[in-house]
């Protein structure tokens, strides 16, 4: 079913979204809006170049398997536009507008009016909580975040992010579009960093802090966390990871380097130590941060050594991927 979809902003941010709904579902009619002010004759000028790098997207898409169709005639079904008012038949408007919270809230006051009553905008902000520009607008109800990870037509997550006075139907709404053009939703409550980006700087940041100490260099730290910390990231995800280790691992662990480094961002969260007292330290106590009673954790386990050959396998066969850090030069 096909269904009228803005995105708002032509740059790298919104030739993504717009690329990712055209691979997800080419059905979907797409305007990309350009609310920018520019010099007269040039007024159509970034709209044509975002075309031309979404048409480029599609086009190594297609070489690389995943996308089926000619990118010129779906491209030329994205309608080119310089007018705000062109989001009111939309169902879903993408904000890909720069981080300039002036800009957005003035964009947000011009929007509110122009929406249906089941109209959602989800901005594609990686800086700004929800409530900071939602209260310039007149449905603030309608405005949820839908954070995007570059490259956004690549990357199957989008975190979606409800304010204090987003309708509980929006992100609902949101999360079906989503998940019916290939993503991976996650909800959250709106806050700084989100998940992704919050998680991303605290280990960039100790992975910097390593190499200015001298620990390693930067091609030693970038193929450990290749080979070993994000290769199994890729079968656990961080919580389960902490469990199936152990929650007193970790306890011990942040508890032994906050001693030895003398950094308070390594002493374990107030929740870990709850966990401890309560001794919900993993499946071999029957609950940890996740309830693994009644799971079968030997079939668990062996799920998630499956999970670790495949990927193995998936590297030897890989003419790119590789475990080594540093740049090819090639």
């Amino acid at each position: 079913m096909s269904t009228e979809i803005a995105v708002v902003g032509p740059g790298r941010m919104g030739v993504g979204i717009v690329t990712a709904i055209l691979l997800g579902d080419q059905g979907h009619r797409v305007t990309l809006i350009d609310t920018k002010k520019r010099e007269a004759g040039t007024e159509t000028g970034a709209l044509e170049t975002a075309l031309a790098q979404i048409e480029d997207n599609l086009t190594l898409l297609g070489k690389l398997g995943l996308f089926e169709g000619d990118p010129q005639t779906v491209c030329h079904q994205v309608q080119l536009s310089v007018d705000t008012a062109d989001v009111a038949p939309c169902a879903y408007i993408f904000e890909a507008l720069p981080e300039k919270i002036d800009l957005k809230r003035e964009f947000y006051a011009a929007v509110g009016p122009l929406m249906g009553d089941e109209s959602i905008v989800a901005s594609a902000t990686s800086t700004f909580q929800l409530d900071v520009f939602s209260g310039a607008c007149s449905k603030p109800g309608h405005i949820v975040t839908a954070h995007w990870l570059n490259p956004a037509f690549l990357i199957p997550l989008v975190e979606i992010a409800h304010g204090g006075a987003t309708h509980p139907w929006a992100v609902e709404k949101l999360q079906g579009f989503l998940t019916g053009i290939g993503k991976i939703p996650v909800t959250l409550r709106s806050s700084p960093g989100f998940i992704v980006p919050r998680i991303q700087v605290a280990a960039m940041n100790e992975a910097v802090r390593m190499l200015e100490e001298g620990v390693a260099t930067a091609a030693e730290i970038d193929t450990a966390i290749k080979a070993g910390f994000g290769f199994r990231l890729g079968v656990l995800g961080l919580i389960e990871f902490i469990d199936l280790g152990g929650v007193d691992i970790l306890s011990h662990a942040g508890n032994y380097l906050h001693s030895a480094l003398g950094a308070d961002h390594y002493k374990p969260p107030a929740l870990v130590s709850q966990k401890m007292r309560d001794n919900e330290v993993g499946p071999r106590t029957g609950k940890g941060f996740f309830d693994y009673r009644g799971v079968d954790t030997t079939a668990m386990f062996r799920k998630r050594y499956q999970g670790f050959v495949e990927l193995l396998d998936l590297y030897r066969k890989s003419s790119v991927l590789s475990f080594t850090g540093g740049i090819d030069k090639q």
